[in-house]
């Protein structure tokens, strides 16, 4: 069976207008042209698609069925021509984000709105995840970008380098590490709750890795382990833009120990090799690359 785009076309227009002429009209067609459309559909299909009993022709039950399954051609036809143009223009049919919430959502959620407003053609998806989750969200997702401080496992990624992004080891005013407003010992960290987020990796080289400490809660994302420090619960690592407040008003106090208590990591964007960014893309891009950074590769 070879149902045309011109058949199915005619088809819908008859079902909206209700004559043969104002079907035509709309079509920008002659009137004889869509009653040869239709009768070749019907030839096609083998069926009765329209009751000619009638003052006015209209669609039998069976033509309703056929009718749907046309304007569902129609659709793909017309979503085909918009990807098209999306391509032609540069700009994305669909842009998915993935990013780790350890860096600063300010850069990427701004770009994001200004995109929206602008109502670019790109479907947008933007999705927050934590350190070893981030690569797993982007792997099962299928994104085409990806901010992570972790680096991939996946291979075939380019790589562009973010400013460095600092973390402090802190524990709450008054708790036991910080209360003596001196040095700790590796003893003093064992002998507390050491606070992690879920995905934490050995890839990130934290100091405190080496210290096998006994007791580990490993919390949900950095708020739920911000308000665990409040809490007095232990101690840990903290994105210092996270707890700077809290680190000015005294809430927060950094952990004096030996071994170091600032930790920095190096956030990467990471976007799929051999492949061009769209517009939408290189505008995410351009707002989290650090100059100095740019044009690196990974795997």
């Amino acid at each position: 069976m070879e149902v045309t785009l011109d058949q199915a076309r005619a088809l819908d227009a008859l079902a909206r207008h209700g004559t043969f002429a104002k079907a035509a009209a709309a079509l920008h067609k002659q009137h004889t042209a869509v009653l040869y459309a239709l009768k070749g559909l019907e030839a096609q299909t083998g069926l009765a698609l329209l009751d000619r009993t009638g003052y006015r022709t209209k669609l039998t039950p069976v033509g309703e069925l056929v009718l749907a399954q046309c304007r569902r051609m129609l659709d793909a036809e017309r979503d085909l021509g918009a990807l098209c143009e999306v391509i032609r223009t540069g700009w994305e049919p669909r842009l998915g984000i993935v990013f780790d919430g350890i860096v600063q959502a300010d850069p990427v959620l701004r770009v994001v709105g200004e995109l929206a407003r602008e109502r670019v053609p790109t479907r947008l998806t933007v999705t927050a995840e934590f350190l070893g989750g981030v690569e797993e969200a982007f792997v099962r997702a299928e994104a085409d970008v990806m901010v992570s401080v972790l680096p991939p496992k996946t291979v075939s990624l380019r790589s562009q380098a973010m400013a460095p992004l600092r973390a402090l080891l802190v524990a709450r005013k008054g708790h036991p590490l910080v209360a003596k407003g001196a040095a700790v010992s590796d003893d003093d960290l064992r002998g507390q709750v050491l606070l992690v987020v879920r995905g934490s990796d050995p890839r990130l080289r934290l100091s405190t890795d080496a210290l096998d400490v006994p007791t580990v809660v490993s919390l949900n994302d950095f708020h739920a382990k911000k308000t665990s420090l409040l809490d007095g619960l232990g101690y840990g690592w903290m994105p210092e833009h996270l707890i700077a407040k809290e680190l000015r008003r005294g809430a927060l106090e950094r952990v004096r120990w030996k071994a170091g208590s600032t930790h920095t990591y190096q956030p990467h964007v990471y976007t799929r090799a051999g492949q061009a960014p769209g517009r939408a893309a290189q505008r995410v891009i351009d707002a989290l690359v650090a100059p100095r950074g740019r044009g690196g590769r990974s795997g």
